[in-house]
């Protein structure tokens, strides 16, 4: 049975990382749409084993095994019980903490390769580490909450008041298709056993209408809702005990589909805010005194809604957009490494932890987007930014003593005695953005509430974390466990990518897989994988065996259940049409203001990006598609590649044609089975042709790429494994002719600087 209880409830009273924002009198009560408050939960008598940690894939099932109701209230225990299983024999496991000076104590076996400790700790904030053999000091393996004690990283417990009750989910099952959710929560007395008052009970969920049954003897709550319309409702679930004390409300969000969802599904789509659609001009206003190409130019929350209610994102099969930074930013120019005037309209310069952006519109106005999305089955991404802040950000007037930044600004990343290399963690971007110190508890707790405060209120459904390298590996590994235990009761995942910067080689990979784990980010953008697309495709160079070396390094190098997000571009890399055209200079960044390229005027750009999508949308993962790259839209570096998005009716008829193959491309990913889930299968490389099949069967699928500039045929082998025998017919979703499997092959007929998308 999967343990019901968040992850790192430890079969005792063990109490969840309570985020202390900096406001919290500004914080609205509970209620449907209001804020996530941080969860102290603890455990119960005759407690359970809880999981060791969890896939990083969101799985198929929508379902949680059910777990039979008690014969009457369950009641806490007011111990904290710790568990390791150190993976070799051993005759001594101990455990040291915070809570008496990290004196050892000796943990008993459990059996099973396990090992167990039951401490009655007072109420407070703790970090602690396992100790193998006497002198190997270890950290939990179990959750990613972190506590540095000393300068040393320590995992980390918060015990606090076992009398209080808890709730938590005992099942959830949302069968997909039917639009039936039946849900059971179960109340847990506080030690001193009060006893559940039923007359306190609320179990909403807006949008949905159900009367909740309460069985006073068991502490079971059940919901269940028949004919729910598709889309995202989230229960909310209050309880007290006699004595009026109030458990934390329980958030369970909660999906209704056709078909369970899965991240990997369909492309994600980059819509960088500022620069994709106008969608209200009252709210358009620019900075002073800067350029218009590093200003504010109007794009905002409504302009990305407009997109979502007009179909464009449909069309091109997207199931998640990513959303550039909703924060607030400064209203002041801040200078650039070119000596440059620019806006903070790429939202990389917070002001306001809580606040969204008046150049992009109100909550209220993102809410309304992602509710959009939810009705179109498209998930929302937003854009953290949690290693930096601008110097008028208000935690750093508030903090700035207190040792939540590190430094005072004079080791700025690239300068003198502080290499990007040398100190990534600690240097800051610039001499006005204050870097974050994750090692300090404070601004540790702070930063993670907000951003479980952000999925709350805005509904959205995962987030892309900016500077993965920049900062202690806990920004990454107690943001994921936090979602994890705080959000994820039902059936919505909530997927971490992160941004690491790197370049093509192993090493690159080395340092990207570093962030990615069962505690740690789901996945990460493939930057080395996307420097071997750009010169197979945009630079024409290498061979398609090259390529595929590349995309199985990256298949095998992240570890097991890693998702991650293959691209072609982003906001950080010139344009894939400008590369392909060969018209970025010898100094980008200077050139996107004396120079900036115009759109190709000849086929060959275009050819090269349809090609280069047809490898992205057939890879795992997922694929990332910046926004423009549809239709071919130009630049060279920063602010040059973030130009504003040309209506689809301004566009060439170059343009237009590439819009419609990527939409063909896409629109396959996002409905055919094999191409969303399916295992990938290199079938055949050679220097200009390149086929690989996705899935077995009848999801069979399989991707021909000719970037050759000759009409040829190639003989290719289909393995007896992927399920297609003789006579077996493959049709090109493209519109080529199709394919019968014959003598175990196929024929595939190569067009010059063409590709064909076989299916069943």
């Amino acid at each position: 049975m999967r343990s019901a209880l968040p992850l790192f409830l430890l079969l005792g009273s063990t109490v969840l990382f309570a985020c202390s924002g900096s406001n919290p009198e500004d914080q609205p009560q509970p209620g449907n749409d209001a804020y996530v408050p941080p969860l102290e939960t603890g455990g119960e008598t005759g407690g359970e084993t809880a999981p060791t940690g969890d896939t990083a894939v969101a799985p198929d099932a929508v379902t949680d095994a059910p777990e039979d109701a008690p014969s009457s209230v369950p009641t806490r225990s007011c111990k904290t019980t710790f568990e390791l299983a150190p993976g070799a024999s051993s005759t001594t496991i101990e455990i040291a903490g915070e809570w008496d000076g990290f004196k050892k104590a000796a943990m008993t076996d459990a059996g099973s390769g396990k090992w167990r400790a039951e401490l009655d700790l007072p109420k407070g904030d703790y970090g602690y580490k396992f100790v193998v053999g006497g002198t190997d000091w270890r950290l939990d393996p179990s959750h990613g909450r972190r506590k540095y004690v000393g300068g040393v990283e320590n995992s980390r417990v918060i015990v606090g008041d076992c009398n209080v009750p808890l709730l938590r989910v005992a099942s959830h099952v949302a069968t997909p298709g039917s639009g039936a959710v039946d849900v059971a929560f179960q109340y847990v007395d506080g030690a001193e056993a009060k006893g559940l008052d039923v007359g306190s009970v609320k179990v909403v969920a807006a949008g949905l209408t159900f009367a909740p049954a309460i069985d006073g003897t068991s502490g079971r709550i059940t919901a269940k809702v028949g004919g729910a319309a598709k889309g995202k409702y989230t229960f909310v679930v209050d309880a007290r005990d006699k004595a009026g004390r109030a458990a934390k409300t329980l958030y369970v969000p909660t999906w209704v589909e056709d078909e369970a969802f899965q991240w990997n599904d369909g492309p994600m789509y980059f819509a960088f805010t500022d620069r994709f659609r106008n969608g209200d001009a009252t709210i358009d206003a620019k900075i002073a005194g800067i350029d218009d190409r590093a200003n504010y130019q109007g794009g905002d929350f409504a302009g990305v809604k407009k997109a979502i209610d007009d179909g464009y994102f449909d069309k091109l099969g997207v199931r998640s957009i990513w959303l550039s930074p909703v924060n607030d930013n400064t209203n002041k120019a801040g200078k650039g490494s070119d000596g440059r005037d620019y806006s903070g309209y790429h939202g990389y310069w917070p002001t306001e932890p809580r606040k969204t952006d008046d150049h992009f519109g109100s909550l209220d106005a993102l809410r309304a987007l992602t509710a959009a999305a939810h009705a179109h089955g498209i998930r929302v991404v937003l854009d953290l930014v949690n290693n930096q802040v601008h110097q008028d950000h208000a935690y750093v007037a508030a903090h700035k003593t207190d040792g939540w930044f590190n430094g005072d600004g004079s080791c700025v990343c690239g300068g003198a005695g502080c290499s990007w290399d040398a100190r990534p963690v600690d240097c800051w971007f610039t001499s006005y953005l204050p870097d974050v110190d994750w090692t300090n508890t404070g601004a540790q707790d702070a930063f993670i509430d907000d951003a479980l405060w952000w999925l709350s209120n805005a509904d959205a459904d995962g987030l892309r974390v900016d500077a993965v390298k920049h900062m202690n590996d806990v920004a990454s590994t107690a943001l994921r466990t936090e979602i994890r235990d705080q959000l994820e009761h039902g059936n919505a995942k909530y997927y971490l990518v992160g941004e690491t910067f790197t370049g093509g080689d192993d090493g690159g990979r080395g340092l990207i897989r570093k962030y990615i784990g069962d505690n740690a980010l789901w996945g990460q953008f493939d930057f080395p994988l996307f420097w071997s697309i750009d010169y197979a495709f945009a630079q024409m160079g290498g061979t398609m065996a090259d390529l595929d070396a590349a995309a199985v390094k990256s298949e095998t190098s992240y570890g097991p259940g890693a998702l991650m997000s293959p691209f072609l571009g982003n906001h950080d890399v010139t344009r894939f049409i400008s590369r392909a055209a060969g018209m970025i200079g010898s100094n980008p960044q200077e050139q996107a203001w004396s120079a900036p390229p115009a759109s190709p005027t000849n086929d060959e750009p275009y050819d090269r990006a349809f090609l280069a999508f047809a490898f992205l949308l057939g890879q795992p993962g997922v694929p990332l598609i910046y926004y423009g790259d549809e239709t071919g839209l130009p630049g060279t570096a920063d602010p040059d590649n973030r130009r504003f998005l040309k209506d689809e009716g301004a566009l060439s008829a170059r343009e237009k044609k590439l819009l419609d193959r990527v939409r063909l491309l896409a629109k396959a990913r996002g409905t055919h089975l094999g191409l969303k889930r399916g295992a990938r299968k290199t079938l055949h490389t050679d220097g200009d042709g390149y086929v690989f099949a996705r899935g077995t069967g009848v999801d069979l699928a399989v991707v021909a790429i000719n970037r050759g500039t000759t009409n040829r045929s190639v003989k290719v082998t289909v393995p007896a494994e992927l399920g297609a025998p003789d006579g077996t017919t493959l049709k090109d979703l493209l519109g080529g002719p199709g394919v019968t499997v014959t003598g175990g092959a196929i024929d595939v007929p190569f067009t010059a600087k063409g590709a064909a998308l076989f299916v069943r």
